[in-house]
């Protein structure tokens, strides 16, 4: 059977069809009265605000052998495209349970043998970028990216990002578990990424397994997890991931440009203990790295941002932490905001809600 690239259908197929389209259950368990092609629209991280969750359950049960492949097509397709083989004579049968809370996503899925692929076509630069996690709970998945494949066991994980080629294969019956949430809130360069992605982090031992029993776990109990604590598990689960990976490099790579990122680790650990004061800029970021302004730039534009960019987000990561932290509720936002290097509260204000979607207040109060 051919692959085809799989669009956001408006309407679910089986409506083409003239049937009536297989239940999507809402948390309580009730059909849900919205159509899969709102799924893809609303299961994305960060489209809604902070504190806010939604669950969404697709199934091929109830449909007729002849529309299962084209539903299910859909279904993946529900937070970004994917073009799909479906292996094995018997057509495909699945179910896929998307939960967005804030801006992360928890999809499990359970189907039959396919080759699930995010290609060159399916990838847009309008996109939004995304980090993402894949646990297998049963199964075989091997998982390819960047010229790395990793063939994953049950408990195993791996990670990779949405905005480069990706191939998920499954040549028997699986059951997996992803996660996806924004590429900003996992602290490793561009560069340090490319070295962990469909790297196989073992499920049964140490630290790995930890982490790979947490999430499952996390997966599975998704729907109890308060929404006010979700901010909190994002930031969490992120740096758990990031540290591990970074103590995972492949030595043979790690290696190269070393002197580079020693640099940037300087030049980083600089800003970070500078980052209380709003007069902070390159000149003296530079100066303090015995560098030129011009080469600090050309250090930043290997991590596609700019200086400038890169104390910005670290201000407002280290304030929404600071406001989610409820050992700090007594501090008001204003404090937050200039113990964060802002130089006025507006500015603050208006920055935050552009990268996060919501008012400080609002953040605070939704975790209340």
């Amino acid at each position: 059977m051919n692959a085809e690239s799989v669009p956001h259908l408006r309407q679910p197929p089986s409506r083409a069809c003239g049937r009536s389209a297989p239940p999507m259950l809402n948390r309580a368990g009730r059909r849900h009265g919205r159509d899969a092609g709102a799924v893809g629209a609303r299961a994305r991280p960060g489209s809604e605000r902070a504190g806010q969750t939604t669950t969404k359950v697709l199934t091929t049960d109830g449909l007729r052998p002849a529309e299962r492949e084209a539903y299910w097509r859909h279904a993946l397709s529900g937070l970004l495209p994917v073009t799909i083989t479906i292996l094995g004579e018997g057509g495909v049968e699945g179910s896929v349970r998307l939960h967005r809370a804030g801006r992360m996503v928890v999809a499990e899925g359970k189907a039959t043998s396919q080759d699930v692929q995010r290609t060159a076509r399916d990838i847009s630069q309008a996109e939004p970028e995304y980090f993402q996690i894949a646990v297998v709970a049963s199964g075989v998945c091997r998982v390819s990216q960047d010229d790395r494949q990793a063939e994953l066991h049950t408990g195993d994980w791996a990670v990779y990002e949405s905005f480069r080629p990706i191939q998920l294969l499954f040549d028997s019956d699986w059951h997996a578990c992803t996660f996806t949430f924004p590429r900003e809130t996992v602290q490793l360069s561009d560069s340090e990424r490319r070295l962990m992605t469909a790297r196989r982090m073992e499920g049964g031992t140490g630290m790995t397994g930890v982490v790979s029993r947490f999430l499952l776990d996390l997966a599975r109990t998704s729907e109890h997890v308060p929404a006010g604590q979700w901010e909190r598990v994002l930031l969490q689960a992120s740096d758990l991931v990031a540290s591990l990976l970074s103590d995972y490099a492949d030595p043979s790579e790690a290696v190269r440009g070393c002197l580079q990122r020693t640099l940037m680790l300087r030049i980083k650990d600089y800003i970070g203990q500078r980052l209380y004061d709003p007069g902070l800029r390159p000149p003296e970021i530079a100066a303090a790295a015995n560098i030129s302004v011009r080469y600090l730039h050309k250090l930043f534009e290997a991590e596609h941002r700019s200086v400038s960019q890169y104390i910005k987000g670290l201000r407002l990561e280290r304030s929404r932490r600071e406001l989610l932290d409820p050992r700090l509720a007594d501090r008001s936002i204003a404090t937050v905001a200039f113990a964060c290097g802002f130089g006025d509260l507006s500015g603050f204000n208006r920055a935050f809600k552009d990268a996060y979607g919501t008012s400080p207040r609002k953040l605070r109060t939704a975790m209340g």
